[in-house]
């Protein structure tokens, strides 16, 4: 049972392909028929081709069998039942999809690595299918045509005819095909265009047939309004990429070759083939132009995009280095205060049983020793408890940061005003050991280097955020670029932003300095106390 189920299971997706191709072929040379120039008896823009060359390009090389002879037969098909001559049009038709797959095989191994946003590969896509592979069709297409019955439109229009429409096919439909197959393209990344730009588009589309059918008849206006369709082209690259200027440039084709077949607008001539060309060069420009554009705007956003992405991963490894380092610093309190201070006890006590049994003249010199050892342990233990404020934990943060006052106070340092909203007892672990290095880091500055005699501390919490500010009367210094700041504000820097927060640095040289970080408070860190 089953080898019997195999089989049917492998094939469904070659079934699934091969009918959409058939389908989707069938209504492309269906669209592309209904834009015949019937008073020119001209081709305007031939779509099936395009089609095909767009899936080749997107999806594996073992499908392409399928999907060209699934095209294949949806044109057959469509030729059959508008009763067009099959004895020339089948010829023609293994031809084109002879060159297509010639063109995919040659572009898929053009920078393959590069996506089609690429200045370079986008460049070799219109050399090889905007322009030899049209040239290379309307060739065949002409020579078959004198020699088997073919539509007028394909043997009378002449090749330069037909490669044109060609040539508007691929520079239309089979970027827009790629660029969405794309995984990595920026139109799939970020959300499809919301509804305001569709409708803009759509009124912009509308505005421009009203405008080009009202004034299209005035020979001094018809400059400017081929510069009409600009803005809109350009709007629709920011917002939609490659695919929207693709359908938007298809669109306003189709509304020029609409009016210009009912003799309006400003590409209507006295000559019905002069009309049809002159609307094929403005289309194949246009969409040139709009299609580099849409090239430059799709790598912006990538390269925003890988730049956003990297720095979420510089962001957070530097969250795991201050973990890392918070983790290091408790290490070390411990081990200072377990260890090493504990070391310096005993070696104290020992001092004091020695200084009973020397004698006088030596007395003096062990008890200065051992008031040595005292301020080293003394000293020890405030650097212990720098690296690792245990009271933050034990006490919290009101007594953490009292506690760090007191001590600058005891190595004569300048005189503190600490000002702490009662609510710092509720403010979750993370948000107060931020607070307290932020406030370690600030009035050790003040201290070192700004020479201040008087700092004040001010630690105020609302509802939705908490408020620290730290003001010195020191010296100052003249505030740089983002780009030279020291590793104290850079640790300050990425502390707060950690929280989602931000700092601000306030500082004139004779004036002081002020720092302020502010720190939101959502649902992701409540007070403990409305948790």
């Amino acid at each position: 049972m089953t080898s019997i189920e195999a089989p049917a299971v492998g094939s469904l997706p070659y079934l699934v392909r091969g009918a959409g191709m058939f389908v989707a072929a069938l209504v492309a040379q269906w669209v592309s028929l209904l834009m015949w120039n019937h008073p020119g008896d001209a081709l305007m823009i031939w779509l099936s081709g395009p089609l095909l060359l767009g899936v080749l390009l997107s999806e594996p090389a073992k499908f392409r069998w399928v999907y060209g002879a699934a095209w294949l037969l949806g044109l057959v098909a469509l030729t059959a039942v508008v009763g067009l001559p099959l004895a020339g049009m089948l010829p023609a038709f293994l031809c084109a999809l002879l060159l297509v797959n010639l063109a995919a095989h040659v572009l898929s191994r053009f920078r393959q690595e590069e996506s089609i946003d690429d200045f370079l590969r986008l460049l070799g896509y219109l050399v090889i299918a905007v322009v030899l592979l049209p040239l290379a069709s309307a060739l065949l297409v002409t020579a078959i045509a004198s020699r088997l019955p073919m539509p007028s439109w394909l043997g009378s229009s002449g090749w330069w005819h037909v490669a044109l429409a060609d040539s508007l096919g691929y520079v239309l439909v089979s970027p827009a095909i790629v660029s969405l197959a794309n995984p990595g393209s920026t139109l799939r990344r970020d959300a499809l265009p919301s509804w305001d730009m569709l409708l803009a588009t759509i009124g912009g589309l509308v505005l421009l047939w009203l405008v080009w059918r009202e004034l299209g008849g005035y020979a001094t206006a018809r400059p400017l309004l081929l510069l009409a369709p600009v803005p809109l082209a350009i709007f629709v690259a920011l917002r939609a990429q490659i695919p929207g200027t693709c359908v938007v440039n298809l669109l306003m084709g189709a509304i020029a070759i609409q009016l210009s077949l009912e003799g309006e607008g400003p590409f209507a001539q006295s000559d019905s083939e002069l009309t049809a060309v002159s609307v094929q060069l403005w289309m194949l420009g246009i969409a040139v132009a709009t299609l580099f554009l849409a090239a430059l705007v799709e790598q912006r956003r990538a390269t925003q995009r890988a730049l956003s992405m990297r720095s979420t991963e510089v962001r957070e490894l530097a969250g795991r280095l201050i973990v890392a380092q918070e983790q290091e610093r408790a290490r070390i309190a411990r081990d200072l205060h377990d260890d090493i201070n504990q070391r310096l006890a005993v070696a104290s006590i020992r001092l004091s049983a020695l200084r009973r049994k020397v004698d006088e003249s030596n007395r003096q010199d062990v008890s200065q020793l051992q008031s040595d050892l005292i301020a080293l342990s003394e000293d020890v233990r405030h650097l212990s408890h720098d690296l690792h404020p245990s009271m933050l934990a034990q006490t919290g943060l009101t007594a953490a940061l009292a506690g760090l006052c007191q001590a600058q106070r005891h190595r004569s340092g300048p005189a503190i005003d600490l000002k702490v909203s009662p609510q710092a007892k509720d403010l979750s672990e993370e948000v107060s050991l931020c607070l307290y290095r932020v406030t370690q880091e600030a009035l050790g500055n003040a201290v070192r280097h700004a020479d201040a005699q008087h700092v004040e501390i001010a630690l105020q919490i609302e509802d939705d955020r908490v408020d620290l500010t730290v003001a010195d009367d020191g010296k100052g210094f003249v505030t740089e670029g983002d780009g030279r700041k020291g590793l104290g504000l850079m640790s300050i820097d990425e502390r707060t932003k950690l929280l989602g927060g931000s700092y601000r640095l306030n500082s004139t040289l004779g004036k002081g300095t002020e720092l302020c970080i502010c720190i939101p408070l959502g649902p992701s860190r409540p007070l403990h106390g409305q948790a």
